[in-house]
């Protein structure tokens, strides 16, 4: 899985695995952001909308739970 961890400058710095990747902006969609997950194709890359939107969700109930515990 690749996700976009932040944008610098020119870059996306993307989690693959355990290592931290630079990826050119001009190579993504423009619409890319932080938190998308990516999947690359032949043609370049693309978000996986559907795999973004299922970890958004996940992390939103687990940062709702964390909250719930503190509280």
């Amino acid at each position: 899985m690749i996700i976009i961890d932040r944008i610098e400058g020119d870059y996306a710095v993307v989690e693959a695995g355990e290592q931290m990747l630079h990826i050119a902006i001009a190579e993504l969609p423009q619409e890319a952001a932080e938190g998308d997950i990516l999947t690359q194709t032949e043609s370049g890359w693309l978000i996986d909308v559907q795999a973004t939107q299922a970890r958004r969700e996940a992390m939103a109930a687990r940062r709702a739970r964390l909250l719930e515990e503190e509280a």
